[in-house]
């Protein structure tokens, strides 16, 4: 324990010690010892029943429409219903779900898992092709869809019986309307009563599979990645603790905000098929009873235009997304007073953002944390007066997660040397669905490695260093893109950098960074300012080789992550 992490460890010590809501006790599952929270809810049911209570407050605000919990709560019941009596839905059914951010989407989700299927989230962004395989991959029996996706995917009409969101016009064969379905359950007039009555039918169990999410897949296929209900509970109640924490750690700074009565209002900018808007944003919100604003889509423009008219208080999104919008010419005239979180998600946190917040957002409390699609997000985290004396570091170590650093061998590294993070925790997936050769590669007696380099400084706290992937080594030296890409970004007119490995006969690998400029600098920002910019930051191995000015948009995935393989295929030759 250092002085700069005393706060935190003794917050940790007072929330997890026996007796308290998030109790750490010892769990052994298959022959692996865990460290879990003890009290944690068993299933996602169990996790999501307090949002029941909330009754006529209202939970989801989407462009006109405004739902309340019992709105949500009695529509999610009716289609649960509908899918257990008639649309022959069985426990353990696999149901795909491909649309926008509607509000839909969430009561697709909720129904699903009421029923006792598995749901199954799939990249909204994806082309046909590649929902198309991740809906055969994870042997989906029914797909929940809007109009955009019916018309992309290559259904096979005979086998895949779909329910379309928001259609206008005929629907084709094998396929009906969502709202139709909603209707057909409203015409049955059963009371809530009987409706329990079927849910409560429904045997659930702590190791069933709830849920299977695709991977981001920036540079290769995207795997599907599979919850049991006890991996979402445990990955759940760790945003609590690690919130509890957060409060217990800035309490005067948290307690300035709630003295001014504003409601907490989040704004989801980022998508429900990734884990930070899933676990984070949607399913968080409905079990502890606070709003969700809902966007058709990114736009740094209108999501100002929603935080004024809203007045919102919680936004998390991409890091990308979070420059767009403190940099755009709207954002003076939001109420940054009432913001108390503000955070990255799905990515680093470039230092140039970090330090925009700080300047932008005084009042708020930013944060940083480490995780991903397998690990529920688990891993690191922390919040405002760490966040802010830390840039760059991705937080301390959650309490229920275990992380080591290895060499491509496997073999532990020395405390502070850069290595493979494996990290072992009950919120990590129990596996990828029907893919052994992925399940015998990356998982280790109860570890996962995650293909992140990284390391703990003397404070405990994790910095990220890349991913092993990307590692460029020249001439024997490690260089981590991500590094480069950061030091890239601070230089005033560069929006964003991409940095990956070239072959060179001198040095068998040599680094080209891609760096995106504002048009109004495309003239002025060269390859001879961006090498003179980094040497004052970085040893001369580490500057880029070969550098490429543009101003076009880097493509993304649709977690916003840019994808370097297309990156790379678009400029290496130039």
């Amino acid at each position: 324990m250092t002085a700069f992490s005393a706060p935190f460890e003794q917050a940790i010590e007072t929330v997890t010690a026996p007796g308290s809501p998030f109790e750490i006790a010892q769990h052994q599952n298959n022959g692996i010892d865990y460290r879990i929270y003890a009290k944690a809810p068993k299933t996602l049911i169990e996790l999501l029943g307090p949002g029941r209570e909330f009754g006529n407050q209202e939970f989801v605000i989407y462009q006109e429409q405004r739902w309340t919990f019992d709105d949500f709560h009695r529509q999610a019941d009716i289609l649960a219903v509908e899918l257990i009596e008639n649309l022959n839905v069985s426990k353990g059914d696999r149901i795909a779900v491909a649309m926008r951010n509607y509000p839909e989407w969430m009561v697709v989700f909720l129904a699903i898992i009421s029923a006792g299927a598995v749901a199954v989230p799939l990249n909204s962004w994806g082309a046909g092709a590649e929902l198309r395989q991740s809906i055969e991959e994870a042997q989906c029996t029914l797909l929940f869809c809007d109009q955009e996706r019916l018309t992309i995917i290559d259904r096979d009409e005979s086998q895949l019986a779909t329910i379309v969101v928001r259609y206008d016009g005929p629907l084709p064969h094998n396929c009906q309307s969502y709202d139709q379905v909603i209707t057909d359950g409203l015409a049955n007039n059963l009371t809530p009563e009987a409706i329990q009555a079927v849910l409560a039918g429904v045997s659930i169990d702590t190791n069933d599979e709830a849920m299977i999410m695709f991977t981001s897949g920036t540079s290769g296929k995207p795997k599907a990645a599979l919850f049991t209900h006890f991996n979402c509970c445990q990955a759940m109640t760790n945003f609590e603790a690690v919130g509890a924490v957060a409060y217990m750690t800035n309490t005067e700074a948290y307690s300035k905000h709630l003295a001014k009565g504003v409601p907490s209002k989040a704004l989801i900018t980022v998508p429900l098929f990734h884990v930070s808007g899933l676990f984070a944003q949607f399913l968080l919100t409905l079990r502890g009873g606070r709003t969700l604003v809902l966007m058709y889509k990114w736009d740094p423009d209108e999501a100002c235009d929603i935080m004024i008219r809203e007045k919102i208080t919680i936004v998390v999104a991409a890091p990308s997304m979070l420059l767009d919008l403190t940099q755009h010419s709207k954002f003076k005239n939001v109420d940054t007073s009432i913001i108390s979180n503000i955070s990255g998600a799905g990515a680093a946190t470039p230092s140039k953002l970090a330090k925009l917040l700080i300047e932008k957002l005084p009042n708020s409390l930013p944060g940083s944390g480490w995780g991903m699609t397998e690990t529920g997000a688990a891993g690191s985290s922390f919040t405002g007066y760490f966040y802010n004396l830390k840039l760059g570091s991705c937080g301390f170590v959650n309490p229920i997660v275990d992380l080591r650093f290895c060499d491509e061998d496997g073999n532990e590294l020395e405390a502070g040397s850069p290595g493979e993070i494996w990290i072992k925790s009950p919120a990590t997936i129990a596996g990828y669905a029907n893919n052994p050769s992925a399940n015998a590669k990356e998982f280790k007696n109860g570890w996962f490695k995650t293909g992140d380099i990284g390391y703990l400084d003397q404070d405990k706290c994790l910095f990220i260093c890349d991913r092993a992937k990307d590692m460029v080594i020249r001439g024997g030296e490690n260089i981590y893109p991500v590094e480069i890409e950061n030091i890239i970004q601070s230089l005033p007119g560069v929006i964003g950098a991409c940095g990956f490995s070239v072959p060179s006969e001198k040095y068998g690998e040599e680094l080209m960074v891609v760096v995106r400029v504002t048009p109004e600098e495309i003239h002025r920002i060269d390859a001879k300012l961006i090498k003179q910019h980094c040497r004052k930051f970085l040893a001369t191995f580490k500057v880029p080789s070969v550098i490429c000015v543009t101003d076009q948009v880097f493509p993304v995935n649709g977690a916003n992550k840019v994808l370097k393989n297309e990156v790379k295929a678009l400029f290496s030759s130039v």
